[in-house]
This record gives structure tokens, sequence and C-alpha cells, in this order.
């Protein structure tokens, strides 16, 4: 019983990882798409979303039904309850991936806007942080999870730059006001696919080490 149980965890585990891979495919399409403004990509995403979503009703699926059949404890508990909630951080992560190709289809009918030189390099953080965050949880790293939590605050300060010089643009030119709120808004979808891969990576570290790092709880304890 024992060994079958620890098997269908391994499945629920491998699942997980598909998920994550498709997330990942699908947030560099959204912003291949986006710089190239190209709506069969932008096509493709929303067909890799609907992947997503499967995988998120069926993982949960799994999960809850091994919790009621085994009724485990300890780390197996932990590592079921932290993967349901993984498989919604990156179903979330997956709609984000959408929201920045939905900016294509009204940039292409807008005068054209240059984007904000970090916009690119926002994109970059944000890439790496999911992939980080999905490396801890396969390795058990607590340490590089910890890292990730720590980058997400370069990536709110990279947010807030994009928002302050669009807000110059438009004030500057205001008849591109909406081909400039469109960056504002990649920005903003990049900035919670941070703040969702450090979400992940909070959990990394409650399953290896039954620590709740998240709202500052350890401080407050103290």
């Amino acid at each position: 019983m024992e060994r079958h149980f620890h098997e269908e965890l391994q499945n629920a585990k491998k699942s997980l990882l598909e998920m994550a891979a498709l997330v990942e495919e699908s947030l560099t399409k959204s912003l291949e798409g986006f710089k190239k403004k190209d709506l069969k990509m932008a096509s493709r995403v929303r067909e890799i979303d609907h992947q997503i979503d499967k995988y998120e009703i069926d993982i949960e699926d799994v999960c809850i039904e091994l919790i009621a059949r085994h009724q485990p404890v300890s780390s197996d508990l932990r590592l079921l309850i932290g993967v349901i909630k993984m498989t919604n951080d990156l179903e979330r992560m997956g709609d984000h991936a959408v929201n920045i190709t939905d900016c294509i289809k009204f940039l292409n009918k807008k005068p054209h806007v240059r984007p904000p030189a970090n916009i690119w390099s926002m994109a970059k953080i944000v890439k790496e942080m999911l992939k980080d965050s999905v490396d801890s949880f396969v390795d058990n790293d607590v340490v590089k999870a910890q890292s990730v939590c720590e980058r997400d605050s370069v990536v709110d300060e990279m947010r807030d730059e994009t928002i302050r010089i669009q807000i110059t643009h438009m004030l500057e030119k205001p008849d591109k006001i909406g081909s400039t709120l469109q960056y504002i808004s990649v920005a903003k979808n990049l900035e919670r696919i941070a703040d969702l891969s450090t979400n992940i990576c909070e959990d990394v570290i409650f399953i290896a080490q039954a620590r709740v790092i998240k709202h500052h709880a350890e401080e407050q304890k103290e």
C-alpha cells in the first residue's frame, strides 16, 4: 500500500512538471508574439492555456484522492498540499501569458510606440524566476527557492519604472495613450508571474522545512 502511494505521488509530481513546462512555453511564446506582434503565436498561447487548465483539474483531483485514501502526514501531506497550490499558481501564470498576447491585436491597430527599454530585461528576469522556481521544486533546493523570493522586489521596481516611463509618454503624446497602456499591462502581468513564481518557492520551503515564510509569518512570530 505504501509503495503504491509513493508511486502515485511521483506521478503527480511528474504531471506537475509537465504542466510547468507548458507554462514556460506559453510565457516564451507570448513574449515572442508580443515582440513580433504575431497573432498566430497568440492563438497558439491560447491553445496551450487550455492544456494547462486541464492539468490543473487533473492534478488537483489526484492529490485530493491521495489525501482521502491514504491520509498522509508530515512531509507527504505537505507535498500534496504544496502540489495543489502550485498547480493553481501555474494555471494563473498561463492566464497572465494569455493577457500579454491580448495586447497584440490592440497594438496592431494603433500608432507605433517604442517599447520601454527595460521591458525585455524584466521579461528575462521573470522567465528565469519561473524556471528557477520549478527547478527548486525538482531538486528540493531551499537556497534556490530563497533566491527567487529575493528577486521579486527587483521585478516590482522594474514594473514601477515602466509605469513611470509610460505615464511620461502619455503626457507628451496623448494620441498614443492606448498603445502606451499596453506596455503597462505587459509589465503588470510579468510582475504577477514573478509573484506566482515566488509563491511556488514559498511552498518549496514549506515542503522541505515546514517553515511558513509568506506574509513574513516568521517575523511576526518573533
